[in-house]
């Protein structure tokens, strides 16, 4: 929900792109028949993308699995996946917070006054973010809940769009997304379709095998993935 691309690589290396634009390169200004088209330059970044590899080990005995009524070995691996999903939103914030390695931070927007939230702060989030768009923020519970006591989010139109179409109003049409990545009184604005790079180094690894000895079946499920940033602009974070 909050990556642009996801690139698959076969290797353990891999060098993300980035294209730093000026404000006077975001501009297309006229060119004359004949005359010099100004270029963007894209090259490499200085440093690897760092790749975490997460994975767990599911063990479950015969008896185990002779006797339940559901088959609980799968609903379990099916959570263990979940965890890691989990684990890689929370490698995803830390690489929007602080960078990929190439000194390039989350910028931050200052609240109007500590200790609060209010709609005039998304406002100023959704500028700050121009030529951008908001249109993912990431909340932690304090300020999810911040978010959803506003007075704008409580609007009683808002209530029966809600009822009928079960579609829950969301800050300046933003898709609000929960994590518990995000800690205390911290938010995060970006724009999903420029923002952060998935590398995944192969597929999802599941592999099952028994111990007849012990007469015991284990399976693993293990994933290898990294965060890049794409556009530095594209996102920003707020403390109140």
């Amino acid at each position: 929900d909050v990556v642009a691309t996801v690139t698959q690589i076969d290797g353990m290396d891999y060098r993300s792109c980035t294209s730093a634009m000026t404000d006077d390169d975001k501009t297309m200004k006229c060119v004359a028949e004949g005359a010099f088209i100004p270029a963007t330059e894209i090259k490499t970044n200085d440093n690897l993308v760092q790749l975490h590899k997460r994975g767990r080990m599911l063990v479950a005995s015969y008896e185990a699995l002779r006797f339940q009524r559901i088959d609980l070995f799968t609903v379990t691996l099916k959570q263990i996946g979940a965890y890691i999903a989990r684990s890689q939103m929370a490698d995803a914030v830390d690489v929007i917070l602080n960078g990929d390695g190439n000194s390039n931070p989350c910028g931050s927007v200052s609240p109007a006054s500590s200790g609060s939230l209010s709609y005039a702060d998304l406002i100023a989030m959704w500028s700050a973010l121009t030529p951008f768009e908001l249109n993912t923020v990431l909340a932690s519970s304090s300020a999810m809940t911040a978010l959803l006591t506003m007075s704008e989010m409580k609007d009683a139109v808002a209530g029966l769009n809600f009822q009928g179409s079960g579609k829950m109003i969301t800050p300046l049409g933003a898709n609000l997304i929960h994590t518990t990545a995000l800690s205390g009184n911290n938010l995060i604005g970006l724009d999903k379709s420029c923002a952060l790079e998935m590398v995944v180094a192969g597929d999802v690894a599941v592999d099952y095998d028994k111990l007849i000895d012990r007469q015991l079946e284990r399976a693993t499920i293990s994933c290898i993935a990294g965060f890049a940033k794409i556009y530095d602009g594209a996102s920003k974070k707020m403390t109140y």
